[in-house]
């Protein structure tokens, strides 16, 4: 991978795998980088090519203004591709990923090619919600540290947690380094903008998966399976014993369902296949 950095024309960060390929772009999650592909990224650049960027408001990226919605992430994806000279692509978002992927959907529907959402969040329940909201005054008030303990217990198994202290150490101290006003705005979308384009998700028509671990508490397979009910022809699937962190805990499942699905689609579609 390759690393890209253009700190002008807004700063824009992203790993690239070159290579003549279909493109795959990976997109992680609030408090996180593209660094937390690490187990993917092997296994798809042996067939695409893969940009892992960070979002907008992480990393090398431009950080959001304080107003921004959904859309300014968007766009970045969009001023991504621009930027690696790629048309069209197939889209992987991970939890506040898979919101931004939904919108590159719904907002830049010419340049996505397939959908995988994994580990989303879809129509919270009102208690649910309160929750997550008592979570964005904290991390306003205080940063991304109010968040990071409660954020591991949540996201891994206690056995993972117990076997692999220093890669949760390392994962602790580069979420609390994140620009606290980059992580709040963006925290917040995560937190109001569950629902975001629900009206139009029956026109999306693009192969979609999306996919949830079996106990994950903040991304539930009921929340994963009404979402896939409002995109026409989406595939649903839930992974066997896996939390939220399904990528790093379940980094095989996770590899032969993304490699799998992109697989099946690129027998129809073309620019995805061999």
């Amino acid at each position: 991978m390759t690393a890209v950095l253009d700190t002008v024309n807004p700063p824009l960060a992203y790993d690239d795998s070159g290579g003549p390929g279909p493109a795959v772009v990976l997109i992680h999650g609030v408090g996180l980088s593209r660094d937390m592909w690490a187990a993917q990224v092997p296994v798809l650049e042996t067939r695409y090519r893969v940009i892992a960027i960070d979002m907008l408001g992480h990393g090398g990226s431009v950080m959001p203004p304080a107003d921004a919605g959904l859309d300014s992430y968007a766009d970045h994806v969009a001023a991504v591709l621009d930027h690696a000279g790629i048309d069209k692509a197939a889209l992987i978002g991970f939890s506040m990923g898979a919101l931004v992927a939904r919108a590159v959907a719904l907002r830049h529907r010419e340049r996505v090619e397939a959908l995988v959402l994994l580990n989303g969040v879809f129509d919270r329940s009102p208690d649910v919600r309160e929750t997550i909201l008592a979570r964005v005054a904290d991390v306003t008030a205080d940063g991304p540290r109010a968040n990071i303990d409660g954020a591991i217990e949540r996201w891994f198994s206690a056995k993972f947690r117990h076997e692999n202290a220093g890669y949760l150490a390392a994962l602790r101290a580069s979420f609390i380094a994140n620009d606290p006003v980059g992580y709040a705005v963006t925290y917040r979308l995560f937190a109001t903008e569950d629902r975001y384009g629900e009206a139009e998700l029956s026109r999306l028509d693009v192969p979609t998966l999306v996919a949830t671990g079996e106990h994950d508490v903040g991304s539930t397979p009921a929340m994963a399976r009404a979402l896939a009910a409002r995109i026409p022809g989406a595939a649903f699937r839930i992974v066997d014993g896996a939390r939220h962190m399904m990528p790093v805990e379940m980094a095989d499942a996770t590899n032969a369902l993304l490699m799998d699905f992109l697989a099946s689609i690129g027998r129809h579609h073309p620019s995805l296949g061999d």
